[in-house]
């Protein structure tokens, strides 16, 4: 009893020191969750092209990750280095000699990665939170010698100096979603990619995208790095309000056929969901088949979320595949999730369909249908006033009951998790 009074009593008096920084706010309903965006940035730093990128995000407020390479960090690089993390940048692990590391002893590897930890340390600090392998060449050894999340990203192709800034921007507006990594270089003497930036940078902003760090994307999206995953999205869980419509028991542990018949029938209401397995940290993929007519088809599809374990793929990234193919089901010869690299091992596949019925979750402010950290720190953020912080549900954090949003509700709510992650233990 004494714990439970003892835990209240210092709730109040932290709101009470914190109630003059945060104002009372009314809110309607009308406010909506921002989309995030991680754009990361290999082979830095340099007192160039390093700086041009830093000029860029600067202008827009935005956040991003570096991943430097421990061979270009000198005593003046270092300043473009420093400037990164004094602007709220995240600076990240590339290796020290941007070898092929999955053919390096442990200790090699190891040696790599602590080099570029102990120059960022002396500079910032810190020492790297993320990795993102030379060439993105993994394996098993490399998963079990480096102890950091691995991050890969969609392929922009800025490395290759034909590829034009438009090109490039273009792989980066149509790549662009909710929980997406962009694989970028601010190499030395990389100007395309710079130009790149200025293009995409005020689109991205009027399509509604806020740039986070790698570390904020996992925190927000409400998920943890996981051993032995190559990411190049942090998606939140999408299926919270599904239903289980129909168990797929054909098929073997590596390659799982989807009936065209089936899918077509369901529309854009449906998604795939199926656990899974895999040693070199891919994700498996739908692959759209024809091989009776030409030109034929093996077209992938990637999750729209995974974490190690659970993949779901949505029907309209499907059906927008079909779409850019200008294709059918019934123009298909096959359906099939199958590994698109590495081995994988498939299990217990199912077609989840919408629920009709979803309840609200109190404390899920970002509308996920889940109660977790990300939504403390949504709300947080929101009450600072951090720039283009929304709130899906803002009525889930309204645990005051007076139709307003202040420090007193985000106790409460802190209050509220500990209790139902006690109740889960």
């Amino acid at each position: 009893m004494y714990k439970i009074i003892s835990s209240f009593v210092s709730a109040v008096l932290t709101a009470s020191v914190l109630i003059n920084c945060v104002p009372f706010v009314k809110v309607s309903a009308e406010t909506k969750e921002t989309k995030l965006i991680a754009l990361t940035f290999d082979d830095g730093p340099n007192t160039t092209t390093t700086n041009d990128v830093l000029d860029i995000l600067e202008e827009y407020n935005a956040k991003a990750s570096f991943f430097l390479i421990g061979n270009n960090i000198n005593e003046k690089s270092a300043q473009s280095v420093k400037r990164a993390y004094d602007m709220g940048m995240e600076i990240d692990n590339h290796s020290k000699t941007h070898g092929n590391m999955s053919k390096m002893s442990e200790e090699e590897v190891r040696a790599e990665i602590a080099y570029v930890d102990d120059k960022v340390t002396e500079i910032t600090g810190e020492p790297t939170r993320f990795f993102r392998p030379p060439f993105i060449d993994v394996s098993k050894s490399l998963y079990d010698a480096v102890d950091l999340p691995f991050i890969c990203g969609i392929d922009c192709q800025d490395y290759m100096e034909n590829v034009t800034a438009q090109e490039r921007a273009d792989y980066i507006m149509n790549g662009a979603k909710d929980g997406v990594i962009v694989l970028l270089h601010d190499a030395s003497g990389n100007q395309q990619t710079v130009e790149a930036l200025k293009i995409v940078m005020p689109k991205l902003v009027e399509q509604g995208y806020e740039f986070v760090t790698l570390t904020e994307l996992f925190e927000r999206q409400g998920e943890t790095p996981k051993d032995n995953i190559l990411y190049s999205n942090v998606a939140k869980y999408p299926c919270a309000d599904y239903q289980k419509t129909m168990e797929i028991n054909s098929g073997t542990p590596d390659r799982i056929p989807l009936s065209q018949s089936v899918l077509s029938d369901f529309g854009n209401d449906y998604a795939i969901e199926l656990n899974y397995t895999s040693e070199t940290g891919y994700s498996p993929v739908i692959a759209l088949q024809r091989w009776s007519s030409t030109p034929s088809i093996w077209h992938p599809i990637q999750p729209f979320y995974f974490n190690g374990e659970k993949a779901v793929f949505l029907a309209e990234d499907i059906n927008s595949a079909l779409k850019q193919l200008d294709i059918s089901y019934n123009d298909l010869d096959g359906i099939t999730i199958t590994a698109y690299s590495g081995e994988i091992i498939l299990s217990n596949a199912k077609v989840l369909t919408k629920s009709e019925n979803s309840e609200k979750i109190m404390g899920d402010v970002n509308n996920d249908k889940l109660f977790n950290v990300a939504d403390i720190v949504a709300l947080q953020k929101w009450l600072l006033a951090v720039p283009d912080i929304k709130l899906a549900e803002w009525k889930n954090a309204d645990f005051y009951v007076d139709n307003k949003l202040d420090i007193f509700d985000l106790c409460l709510m802190k209050k509220y998790l500990l209790n139902v992650i006690e109740t889960d233990k």
